[in-house]
């Protein structure tokens, strides 16, 4: 199992639209959005600040790969951020879930 992590902008519509479209393809099997996130970060050559989301995407080992292919192409940041975490441990159930 992998965990995908990355940052999405504040824009309800147009998240929920590229969250569905990566269950419907089947890259992942669950999608948990953590809402309200102010980031601050140097960019161009001076510091700013955005209201972000972050997505934590669950997926198998199998379809991360694939996962990270498909958010390089279509995420709308010019550099996005992507994540892979492998955890430790997870209930067997869960992983039998999501496909291990």
């Amino acid at each position: 199992m992998k965990i995908i992590m990355t940052t999405y902008p504040n824009k309800p519509k147009e998240l929920r639209n590229f969250v569905m479209r990566i269950l419907g393809s089947k890259l992942a099997m669950c999608v948990n959005q953590i809402n309200y996130v102010k980031s601050y970060y140097w960019w161009e050559g001076k510091i700013t600040h955005w209201q972000e989301k972050i997505l934590l995407i669950k997926t198998s080992d199998e379809n991360a790969g694939k996962l990270k292919i498909f958010l390089e192409k279509n995420h709308p940041y010019d550099v996005s951020e992507i994540v892979e975490l492998s955890p430790e441990s997870v209930n067997e159930g869960y992983l039998g879930w999501i496909g291990k």
